[in-house]
């Protein structure tokens, strides 16, 4: 991936969507429901408006999650896919297996009236939070044995939601599995914050042998650390996205590729969406230059973060570090433009 004017799409979409069908041909024939689901998911990944984020779509730093950015969360469209690499350097992932590394995400997000009419029961979540809000379905791409694999389930994160400090006293059991499951992979801040969540299920067949091994709960636990990341992505994404200085632009999807694949009988690519940052100050000629024989830092974008203003709230764009290097820049997935007005 390049920065600046020459961001290229991830085209993950297109993939798990092929893969998608490989999938539904190895079910049992007894998952029906399953194989009614991963189509459906399939028709709505086509469907989606597609987004590029930055690795581990850490567009604001993960650890420091406010109040700011649940109060932002809202999709810019009904049915969106939000793609990201995932290349985890933390070494308190380090432990992991690499049978569940998984170094791709698609986070399937959509609104309640966006539903499609074979997944009508997932509504009735909107019986406990009628303000609506957002379902997230993480879609993964799991590189050993190197396919694209759609959640079990997924979570929905409902709209007018509050960040809270866990309370360990009167913690639900399902947040208690969920939490010793993330303390035991290194994964548990010091301070667990929480915010509501319901899981849902989308193939209950293979939800059945889950809990057939261990126990219901033990399985909502699963699904809940399973869209743990592609959740926070969202919530990522929404904040900058919702603020007043942030634009998207477009990359369009390659006609002469695709005429191509679509004759091979393969998925077209898509066009994406990609977020615009306004240029608001120059770059000063000095910065970020090392002094004596120190080295200079490589060009890399440091993290935004919000700043409510009193009639808004703005997207503090990320400082530019180690300008004078000449070790090159540090891609980041998106566009620098000049200010302008808001657009979708």
């Amino acid at each position: 991936m390049e920065t600046g004017e020459n961001v290229t799409a991830l085209n993950y979409s297109a993939h798990a969507i092929e893969d998608m069908k490989v999938i539904v041909q190895r079910l049992p024939p007894h998952f029906v429901r399953s194989v009614t689901a991963i189509r459906v998911v399939s028709d709505m990944l086509r469907r989606s408006v597609k987004f590029i984020l930055p690795n581990c779509a850490e567009l604001l730093d993960p650890l420091h999650v406010s109040q700011a950015h649940i109060d932002l969360l809202k999709l810019p469209f009904p049915l969106v896919a939000f793609e990201a690499p995932w290349q985890n350097t933390d070494a308190k992932d380090a432990g992991f297996l690499d049978h569940y590394k998984s170094t791709r995400r698609i986070a399937l997000c959509w609104e309640p009236d966006a539903t499609p009419p074979q997944l009508a029961h997932l509504n009735i979540v909107l019986q406990r939070f009628p303000q609506g809000g957002v379902f997230v379905l993480p879609i993964s791409w799991l590189d050993n044995p190197g396919i694209w694999n759609m959640g079990i389930g997924g979570a929905f994160v409902p709209y007018e939601n509050s960040l809270a400090e866990v309370d360990q006293e009167n913690i639900s059991p399902l947040s208690a599995r969920a939490m010793e499951a993330l303390n035991s992979a290194g994964l548990l801040p010091k301070k667990p914050q929480q915010f509501a969540a319901e899981p849902f299920i989308l193939q209950p067949e293979h939800f059945d042998a889950v809990a057939a091994n261990y126990d219901r709960e033990t399985g909502f636990a699963n699904i809940m650390n399973d869209t743990r990341d592609e959740g926070m992505a969202v919530i990522q994404a929404c904040a900058v996205l919702n603020c007043q200085n942030i634009a998207t632009t477009d990359i369009e999807a390659p006609a002469k590729l695709n005429k191509a694949r679509i004759a091979k009988g393969k998925e077209p690519f898509f066009s994406y969406k990609v977020l615009a940052l306004a240029a608001d100050r120059a770059m000063p000629s000095g910065a970020g230059s090392g002094s004596g024989a120190h080295a200079s830092p490589r060009l890399h974008l440091r993290r935004g973060h919000l700043r409510r203003l009193p009639d808004k709230t703005v997207w503090v764009r990320a400082a530019m570090v180690g300008a004078a290097s000449e070790t090159g820049m540090v891609s980041k997935d998106y566009r620098l433009v000049k200010n302008r007005t808001k657009t979708s």
